[in-house]
C-alpha cells in the first residue's frame, strides 16, 4: 500500500530552535524554501534550495518540488514570511474587504496544496495567542485576519510539534515537545511516542525516522 506523505508544522515562538531542527535534513533530497531570506543557523548544502522573493515564487516552488521526483521531503520556512509577503500584495491590489478576502482565499489554496501534498513537508510557522469561541486562549499558528484564526489551520497537518527551550538537567536544550499543555494546539499521533514521552530532541530528520519505521514494520 502507498504510504500517505505526512504534514507537519513546527511551531513557536522566535528563537526557539524550530529551523535548526533542519540541521540533520538529507541535503540530496531535500527540497528547502527559505522564504525567510535569512542565513541558515547551520552549515548545509542542500541540492535542491531557493530562497524565492515573494509568496507567488514561494507557492510555484512548491509545485516545482513536488514534481521533482528526485525530492522526497519538503520544508517551507515560514508560514510566516508567507503570509507576511502575501499581505503587502493583497493591501497593494485591493481595498478594504477586498483585501482580507483576496488574502483568506489565497491561504486557503496554500493550506490546501499542503494538505495533499504528494511529499513529506515541513512548515514552520510562529504563533498568536487567539481567543476562542469559549473565550479560552490558545496559541495557534499565527494567521492575520479572523477567518483563519477563528478555526486555525492546524487541522490541515497531520502533526503539529511545539519548538522551544527546556532545562534538562540544568542545561539548556532545544526540544520539539509532542502534546498540548492545554494552550498549544500541538499534536502527534500516538503511533510515533512512546508511552509517557512528552518530548525529543529538535531534530526534524530523526522525527520522519520515526515516521518511517513504524510505518514499515
Amino acid at each position: 500500500m502507498k504510504q500517505v506523505p505526512y504534514q507537519i508544522a513546527i511551531v513557536g515562538q522566535s528563537g526557539r530552535g524550530k529551523t535548526m531542527g533542519f540541521r540533520n535534513m538529507n541535503p540530496d533530497t531535500t527540497g528547502y524554501i527559505n522564504a525567510e531570506a535569512k542565513p541558515l543557523p547551520f552549515i548545509k548544502d542542500f541540492k535542491h534550495y531557493n530562497i524565492p522573493n515573494n509568496w507567488q515564487e514561494t507557492y510555484q516552488t512548491l509545485i516545482d518540488f513536488a514534481k521533482n521526483p528526485d525530492i522526497t521531503t519538503v520544508v517551507l520556512d515560514s508560514f510566516s514570511a508567507y503570509v507576511d509577503s502575501l499581505l503587502k500584495t493583497a493591501k497593494e491590489k485591493y481595498k478594504g474587504f477586498d483585501t482580507w478576502n483576496f488574502y483568506n482565499d489565497e491561504v486557503s489554496k496554500l493550506m490546501y496544496i499542503i494538505k495533499f501534498y504528494p511529499k513529506n513537508i515541513f512548515m514552520t510557522s510562529h504563533v498568536n495567542n487567539v481567543e476562542d469561541v469559549n473565550g479560552l486562549v490558545e496559541q495557534r499558528i499565527a494567521v492575520k485576519g479572523k477567518e483563519h484564526n477563528i478555526t486555525g489551520i492546524e487541522h490541515n497537518f497531520t502533526v503539529v510539534l511545539w519548538s522551544d527551550v527546556k532545562l534538562v538537567d540544568g542545561k539548556r536544550q532545544h526540544v520539539f515537545d509532542f502534546h498540548s499543555n492545554g494552550v498549544t494546539t500541538t499534536k502527534t499521533p500516538p503511533i510515533f511516542v512512546e508511552e509517557g514521552e512528552e518530548r525529543m530532541d529538535n531534530d526534524a530528520n530523526a522525527f520522519l525516522e520515526r515516521i518511517n519505521k513504524v510505518l514499515n514494520k
